[in-house]
């Protein structure tokens, strides 16, 4: 039983990791940092998409929904099967 747990956890924690990736790619891929000196300012994109779940996983769908949902799809059948 212990071992289909850790399988499960594992999936769930590398979907996790997919999803944060994602964000974190559409993220920097909208923002430009411009250093003048020793100050620095980052310009953000105004239609860039502030929530968790919202417009940007339109762009990121691999990491952000097919990777995460196959991580988890995949866990499950691992941990349900004998």
């Amino acid at each position: 039983m212990r071992k289909r747990f850790n399988v499960l956890a594992v999936a769930i924690v590398l979907a996790i990791l997919s999803f944060a990736y994602a964000r974190y790619d559409y993220y920097s891929s909208n923002t430009a940092t411009i250093a003048i000196g020793k100050s620095e300012t980052q310009l953000k994109n105004p239609l860039m998409s502030h929530d968790l779940f919202g417009d940007w996983m339109e762009h990121e769908k691999l990491f952000a929904m097919v990777l995460p949902v196959a991580f988890i799809a995949g866990g499950v059948v691992l941990a349900v099967r004998k």
